[in-house]
């Protein structure tokens, strides 16, 4: 098994989270609901219906609701809308004419709204890319004392219903990623707004000369300062990670002078098999990078087989391709990853970000 290969099973993006398809619609009950399952239900239905009355169309009609599993932070769901009940005079974030039928809903706290405002801005972005799949934004706002984000309801399925392979999807998967990162090429570094990674922020708008020192100060030093500032990081891990610190250009000695645009969060989650085996993403972290820090998550979380890394460089060929330099330089996004998680969910993660952050260190 190469270094970047995944368990057999977890090339299948059906058996990671998929939040926009349940198998069967309408969901069929295992058991007779009870009226409590009833009366929540309708509650949910109606605090739904208002929300997008106040957000998208004073007439709309839901006529079905149905939560999804698997997301960590946000409720999800998908709505049905009666589209004979909207009177069309648009929605007060895009200004389209016309609301799906079907949409995909997500639901937090008020204070949430800065959040969703980032992912829908992210949404944005990846679609002016051209060649990657998005659900289109639709709303956003705070109503029923939540937050809410409105999207288009993406179809996804087992890509083995559209007659491919693992090894197609996955073909598709990185030829797709590469002509993105190929198409926004540039000089670019960060974004117009810091946005979240999971729930916690992410840095891209403090100004910086070169992406040495954009990843010094706004990745890994950030994680860094806050990881001592929670007492995670130990006297070793503190100790290793400024030693990268300071030999950052030697560890990424080597890339690609341009950087690109990035999803930022590229785990099997936020990766989907629509429809005809088109790829899609959802919940982005964008900003304007090095192309190679986006294999960071996809390495550690992202469950790629061979297929996606040949695909990936025979679309835009490097000279460096899975070379010990890519390796190591993909090992420094790695770190970023580890060390946001070991923030975001505690000292689960210590261990791990200890181990990278010797190796990396110790080839200084």
């Amino acid at each position: 098994m190469h270094w970047w290969a995944a368990p057999k099973d977890m090339h299948d993006p059906c058996k990671r989270r998929l939040s926009y398809s349940p198998s069967v619609w309408p969901p069929q009950a295992a058991s007779p609901p009870t009226t409590f399952t009833i009366d929540f239900l309708r509650q949910m239905k109606q605090t739904v219906q208002l929300a997008l009355r106040e957000l998208l169309d004073p007439s709309l009609v839901v006529v079905r609701t149905a939560s999804l599993g698997g997301g960590c932070i946000s409720q999800a769901m998908r709505v049905e809308i009666d589209p004979h009940s909207c009177s069309m005079s648009g929605n007060k974030t895009s200004g389209k004419k016309s609301i799906p039928a079907t949409v995909f809903l997500k639901r937090n706290k008020p204070g949430f709204l800065p959040n969703f405002q980032c992912e829908h801005n992210g949404l944005i972005a990846l679609a002016h890319s051209d060649w990657i799949k998005i659900p289109q934004p639709i709303a956003i706002g705070v109503s029923q004392q939540s937050s809410w984000l409105v999207t288009e309801w993406v179809c996804s399925s087992d890509f083995t219903s559209d007659g491919l392979s693992a090894n197609e999807f996955y073909s598709r998967f990185g030829a797709s990623l590469a002509k993105m990162h190929r198409a926004t090429a540039g000089t670019r570094i960060g974004f117009s707004e810091d946005n979240f990674l999971g729930t916690t922020r992410q840095i891209n708008t403090r100004n910086t000369e070169n992406w040495i020192d954009f990843v010094a100060e706004n990745r890994i030093g950030f994680q860094l300062r806050w990881a001592v500032d929670q007492n995670l990081a130990d006297a070793s891990l503190k100790q290793d990670c400024e030693t990268i610190l300071r030999g950052l250009d030697r560890l990424l000695e080597g890339r690609r002078g341009e950087t690109s645009l990035l999803h930022g969060d590229l785990w099997s989650g936020n990766y989907l098999c629509g429809r005809d085996g088109e790829v899609v993403f959802i919940d982005p972290a964008v900003y304007h990078g090095c192309h190679e820090a986006e294999f960071g998550m996809i390495k550690l979380f992202g469950s790629c087989p061979e297929s996606f890394y040949i695909a990936y460089q025979q679309t835009w060929p490097s000279d460096d391709w899975m070379s010990d330099g890519w390796q190591r330089r993909t090992n420094v996004y790695v770190l970023y990853h580890l060390l946001n998680h070991m923030n975001m969910f505690g000292r689960g993660y210590a261990g791990q970000c200890r181990r990278l952050a010797s190796e990396l260190a110790g080839v200084l």
